[in-house]
């Protein structure tokens, strides 16, 4: 240890500027994406470089510019809305003004409509099984979309889309040297079969199979809304290995999809109905005991290929390359690998292939930026640290593991909602049987590793010191760093004496609670391939898993220090290690696990030799490491969520939420940090979080509040608690009488349109728009054709869905409501109510549904705003108000702070934020600024009229604000009133105005009767003991089907709360301030500007709106 703390003395050298040349060769493929900047272009996103330039000339990925121009991120609201629309293409459309080049807006919904349709057959099966339904999250709706438009071009005119790719094609090449330009598609031939290729890119971890799943029924249906379903031979998965094999047939049973290993002896009536499931390695040229010719299976197929990175090389692997397009020659494929880009690297061909078939990149990269999976940190090994005492160093990662597994154990209850797994240290290399010669011996990384596992429990005094040393001043670096400084943050907050951590880690990691003991490394003869690991007598802590488990097994025979046995066992100690309680702490394997092996429990993970060649197979490994469920299923880290009001990251969970990286040898963690600047990530993605003090400028009024009492008889109000508990079960009916006449004045409303609209543009229905909508009901007739038990079980998942347990929905309710048709509205052509085609009994089908869920929603909301409505009260607000930040733990943050969480690969910014933290602390004025850096940017404004300030909006990959930042229509309407008080202080003198931002449900104020509408914010007026309370929303109103939507309706019904409330001092307003255009909303609800603004509908594009809010904000008796 001292040796290594003079080495770390000395001064590490300066690294070299500029970008290395491997991340220029990695952005040559990354940005040569043609087929997806091709699609991005159809949204207005025009690039040749895979770029898009932000306004301020800073240029981003397009991903990241698509996500800031329609405001559709890993922020936005997840599943359907009960129109059975997914509420992406509602943030999605909601941004369009105009019309898009490329897409029309009813093509989206069209396509939309279809994923959603393919979605619920899957989820319907998925909730037979009991299984997990799929929610998608926004990356995979896009790929999803993206897929639906290309297959849409594809089937309707293969040479139209030939034609304007190669138009993309050819801007690519414009200004390019020949060796950098990519050949055109080949016009003359069939367009179909040139065509008929196309790959996602998706990080390890991001959900694939789901994808794939999905894939398969959209191809399905466009090949039979074509009228080509004949032309379909097979539907074949190749797979790398047998094992992922069962692992697909299992996922395919989950979801309903009929599937079976491939039996070349079993070719029956039904082939080409069930998906055949074959890996890779029995297609060949011929026929063979263990192989099938490809011949056999045709050419019409459609074949998925998991790890479609395989094969792209020479040798035996190049051959399944031909085999695969032989395959779907006159069908088609889709191809999924996480590591495309490193397996064309340096072969031209295969970057053409792969540029023009990859329809949508979500790349680690990008699986990272947005907040999923784990963080991760390489513990850094130097040459002379190895060479000085590389059993300190495994003795860090052995404790850096360690911490992981106690905090686990520790705190089991608190982590619980997070989603975490009892943690899994792992060994991976690229052969664990490789031997080299060493002090006149054979050795291999796997006996080192056991040498020193086999060291440290027997030599007990000497782990101790070492633990010690450790825990005290880290493991210092001959470059000067110390990679594990400040990584005990745990272990030191437990403050145990070294000998009683030794004994622990005994006890938790190695299943030794005596202590330590010799290391059996016992060869299992029952197991395929597997060796197990224990100290003396005690259970097994680890398993080697092994192709030739023999040939290890004697070379650990003949290494000193090791116990060798064999032993007969039945079983798996692998197979169980997922297994819930499983004792098994350590894995030892090859690069085998980086392909079909499935766990959420690895989080320490340790690099034995890797090749020059496998930067696919650790890219995929890593990905297998940094898998998170998180919190609700999120797949993200905790820090980069939004959690629910009154849930608290849980201390130190950010260590169960990393991944630590480590090697058995320096050149090893070179090598890997490399593979990782190749992907695009920095080598070590550690984030810095920054906390912004916020300044209150509450003042002295009396600022008056509408909020439910926390209480109801000693139970709290908060996420209605007190009304489940407390409150009768409400049961599910048809309006009832003068008690329920707001269900009859306020009835739900259904435009079809919009779906007919939708299905015209998928081309399955004719006819022409209509100047007034068309207002029909379900009559008998049709109620008489529906299957009522599927509506009834729609409501049912529908309720559960949303935790409504304390409702009581009854099977006859759905006949009753259905009878009885005065509580809705359904805007529809008489046409499509007319009994003249059974086809129409699916869309009633759906009609009646939507109608029930609807109703069913407001129903319950009912219920509950009248059960509460006694409990309401008018309240003064002050500083714990859920809307203002919650405060810091440190010096000036006492009133609130922002945490904001910034990539360390961002210098720049971290040290601007951080002197804005330092202002702020200081009290001192901050004035309106933009703060940039690479792929981030923070914007600030100072609002003294704000409640708090500053206000902030973040952009960029690389940066996450808690609590949530403003978007870009918010900060315009904030920026606009601060102009107009700047511009008119006369106004304000003795009538002043107060803003406060009203957060998203949960914290802020909503209302029931709109729908659960949270208005982006509250303006106050005050004029004496009076005051009048206004709540504005800046929001694109595209996406509202009529005027009579209940948050346009919200400016009448808040008048109807100021009358219940009864405060003559008190009055209320509502505004929206739309960011669509008052002409595309004449055309779309198709009544006047007038009309709308008589319902308080403010326009962002009027310069002369806040004048308005402003005079109308005054209070009047």
């Amino acid at each position: 240890m001292a040796a290594l703390k003079k080495a770390a003395t000395r001064k590490a050298a300066k690294k070299t500027a500029g970008r290395p040349r491997a991340r220029a060769q990695m952005a040559d493929f990354t940005q040569s994406l043609v087929l997806n900047q091709w699609l991005f272009g159809l949204f207005g996103l025009d690039s040749t470089d895979g770029y898009y330039p932000l306004e301020g000339g800073r240029r981003v990925p397009l991903l990241e510019a698509f996500k800031q121009r329609f405001q559709l991120n890993e922020h936005s609201e997840e599943g359907l809305d009960e129109n059975n629309v997914h509420r992406f293409h509602h943030a999605m459309v909601n941004q369009i003004t105009g019309e898009l080049p490329g897409v029309s807006r009813d093509e989206l919904l069209a396509f939309d409509q279809n994923i959603v349709r393919h979605t619920l057959t899957l989820n319907a099966e998925r909730n037979l099984r009991r299984e997990r339904p799929v929610v998608w999250k926004y990356y995979q709706y896009l790929a999803l979309l993206f897929v639906e438009i290309y297959l849409d071009r594809y089937f309707r005119d293969p040479q139209a889309l030939a034609q304007a790719l190669n138009a993309h094609i050819g801007a690519f090449n414009a200004g390019k040297e020949a060796g950098q330009q990519l050949p055109a598609l080949d016009e003359s031939r069939d367009a179909a079969q040139g065509l008929n290729k196309l790959a996602l890119w998706c990080a390890t971890g991001s959900g694939k199979t789901l994808l794939m799943h999905l894939n398969l029924r959209q191809y399905q249906h466009h090949l039979a809304q074509a009228g080509r379903v004949g032309e379909l031979n097979r539907i074949i998965l190749l797979t790398p290995n047998e094992g992922l094999s069962h692992q697909h047939l299992q996922e395919f049973a989950a979801a309903g999809i009929e599937a079976e290993l491939f039996d070349k002896s079993a070719r029956g009536l039904f082939a080409g109905k069930a998906v055949e499931i074959i890996d890779i390695h029995k297609l060949g040229d011929g026929m063979g005991d263990k192989t099938v010719a490809v011949d056999a299976f045709e050419t019409g197929n459609l074949v998925l290929v998991d790890e479609g990175h395989r094969g792209a090389s020479g040798g035996e692997a190049g051959k399944w390359l031909s085999r695969r397009d032989q395959l779907c020659e006159k069908g088609f494929s889709f191809e999924y690998s996480a590591t495309f880009k490193q397996a064309v690297k340096g072969d031209a061909k295969l970057t053409q292939r792969y540029v023009r078939s990859i329809v949508f990149d979500y790349s680690y990269r990008y699986f990272y930026g947005d907040g999923y999976g784990k963080d991760y940190q390489i513990l850094n090994l130097d040459d002379a640290t190895e060479q000085e005492g590389l059993d300190v160093y495994l003795t860090a990662c052995l404790l850096a593991a360690y911490q992981q597994r106690r905090l686990f154990d520790d705190r089991q209850a608190l982590l619980r909602d997070f989603n975490l797994e009892r943690p899994l240290w792992i060994f991976v290399g690229g052969s664990v049987n490789a031997v080299r010669r060493q002090g006149g011996r054979d050795v291999s990384d796997v006996t080192e590793v056991l040498l020193f596992l086999s060291r440290f429990a027997i030599d007990r005094a000497r782990s101790e010191r070492t633990i010690t040393a450790l825990l005290g001043e880290g493991l210092p670096a001959a470059s000067g760093q110390n990679p594990f400084a400040n990584r005990f943050g745990y272990l030191n907050e437990l403050d145990l004496p070294s000998a009683a951590l030794f004994a622990d880690i005994c006890a938790r990691l190695f299943n030794a609670p005596g202590g330590g003991g010799a290391l059996h490394v016992e060869y299992l003869k029952g197991a395929d391939g597997e060796l197990a690991l224990r100290l003396g007598n005690n259970d097994p802590f680890g398993v080697i898993n092994v192709g030739d488990a023999k040939k290890l097994y004697d070379l650990c025979d003949a290494t000193p220090g090791l116990v060798a046995e064999e032993r007969d066992f039945a079983g798996s100690l692998f197979r169980r290690i997922n297994d819930r309680d499983n004792a098994i702490s350590l894995l030892i394997g090859s690069r085998k696990f980086t392909e079909g092996w499935n766990s959420w429990r690895v989080s320490t993970l340790g690099l034995m030799k890797i090749g020059q060649s496998e930067g696919a197979q650790i890219i995929q490994l890593f990905g297998r490491g940094v898998r998170l469920k998180g919190y609700g299923w999120s797949l993200k880290r905790s820090k980069a969520l939004r959690l629910p009001a009154g849930m608290e990251r849980p201390r130190h969970i950010e260590l169960l939420e990393t991944l630590n990286v480590f090697g058995v040898h320096a050149d090893y963690m070179a090598q890997f940090k490399q593979f990782l600047e190749d992907e695009g990530l920095p080598s070590n993605q550690d984030s810095e979080e920054i906390v912004l003090p916020v300044l209150r400028n509450l003042g002295t009024h009396k600022l008056k509040i509408i909020r439910l009492k926390p209480e109801i008889h000693g139970v709290r109000t908060a996420f209605g608690v007190a009304f489940r508990q407390l409150a009768p079960v409400p049961q599910l009916a048809p309006p009832q009488g003068e008690a329920d006449h707001w269900l009859l004045r306020n009835r739900v409303q259904l435009n079809w349109y919009p779906k007919i609209q939708a299905m015209k543009a998928a081309g399955l229905a004719g006819g022409d728009g209509v100047a007034e909508l068309e207002r029909g009901k379900l009559g008998p007739k049709h109620v008489a054709l529906l299957d009522l038990d599927r509506a009834w079980f729609e409501l049912i998942r529908f309720k559960n869905e949303r935790g409504w347990h304390n409702f009581d929905i009854p099977r006859p309710s759905v006949d009753r409501l259905l009878a009885d048709t005065d509580w809705y509205d359904l805007l529809i052509p008489e046409s499509m109510l007319a009994m003249d085609s059974f086809a129409k009994v699916a869309i009633w089908q759906e009609i009646a549904e939507t109608l029930l869920k609807k109703y069913a929603e407001r129903y319950y909301s009912f219920r509950k705003k009248g059960w509460e409505e006694p409990h309401l009260e008018y309240a003064e607000l002050d500083a714990g108000d859920p809307n203002f930040p919650e405060a810091g733990a440190g010096v000036g943050e006492e009133q609130g702070v922002y945490r904001v969480s910034v990539e360390k690969s961002e210098e720049a910014l971290i040290t601007q934020l951080r002197q804005l933290g330092d202002e702020l602390r200081r009290r001192a004025g901050v004035a309106d600024k933009a703060y940039s850096g690479g792929q981030a940017k923070l914007e600030v404004m100072s609002f003294k009229g704000h409640l708090y300030e500053p206000l902030i909006k973040a952009s960029g990959a690389n940066i996450t604000v808690r609590p949530v930042s403003l978007n870009d229509g918010e900060m315009r309407f904030v920026s606009r009133l601060k102009d107009y008080c700047a511009a008119h202080p006369e106004e304000f003198e003795d009538r002043p105005l107060f803003l406060l931002r009203n957060m998203s449900r949960g914290r802020g104020i909503g209302f029931f009767e709109a729908g659960n509408f949270h208005p982006d914010f509250i303006v106050w007026r005050i004029d004496g003991a009076r005051q009048r309370i206004c709540f504005v929303d800046p929001k694109g109103i595209r996406q509202l089907d009529t005027i009579e939507d209940s948050k346009i309706q919200f400016h009448r019904t808040i008048r109807e709360i100021e009358a219940r409330m009864g405060d003559p001092d008190v009055s209320l307003r509502s505004y929206i301030v739309s960011g669509t255009s008052a002409a595309e909303m004449e055309m779309h609800w198709k009544v006047t500007r007038q009309r709308m603004a008589e319902r308080n509908i403010l326009f962002d594009e009027d310069e002369n709106y806040v004048a308005r809010l402003i005079e109308e904000s005054v209070p009047t008796l």
